[in-house]
């Protein structure tokens, strides 16, 4: 199934709004990708280094191509397959959200449990707050059934 992400940045750089209540992903602080699942949205905290090279590929000037399968994952060329992330409930959590939604927004959030300034890749059914993101081109997406 084709879909498209609505994707936002901060107007200013280091601001964004709140992730919001979530279920914390137990002995999520010792992996790579800790998943956070919200009522209305899922959010990945990933190692700074990781981090740069998806915010790099997802709100980056380029348009990646993204392929969410039921245990795989694809960016651009690389393939990201059984690994133990994709086996995760975040990540059953990620591709319900993309399946059950006519429109997923991706924005950057934070949360104040979590140390000062890390970021949360978020997806959500609700658009952020229009005061604090400016809206970039829409990223097509392909999640497998």
């Amino acid at each position: 199934m084709e879909k498209t992400l609505r994707r936002y940045a901060a107007y200013f750089p280091r601001w964004c709004q709140s992730f919001g209540d979530h279920l914390p992903d137990p002995g999520g602080e010792g992996r790579a990708v800790e998943w956070l699942v919200g009522e209305d949205s899922v959010g990945l905290i990933v190692l700074p280094e990781i981090r740069r090279l998806l915010m790099h590929a997802l709100l980056g000037p380029e348009k990646p191509w993204l392929e969410f399968r039921p245990r795989s994952l694809r960016l651009n060329r690389h393939d990201y397959e059984e690994i133990e992330v994709l086996g995760h409930p975040g990540y059953v959590a990620l591709r319900e959200l993309l399946l059950g939604s006519d429109e997923t927004h991706l924005f950057l959030t934070y949360h104040l449990m979590y140390p000062p300034g890390t970021r949360i890749i978020t997806l959500s059914r609700k658009s952020p707050l229009p005061l604090l993101y400016k809206e970039m081109a829409p990223l097509a997406i392909s999640v497998g059934e």
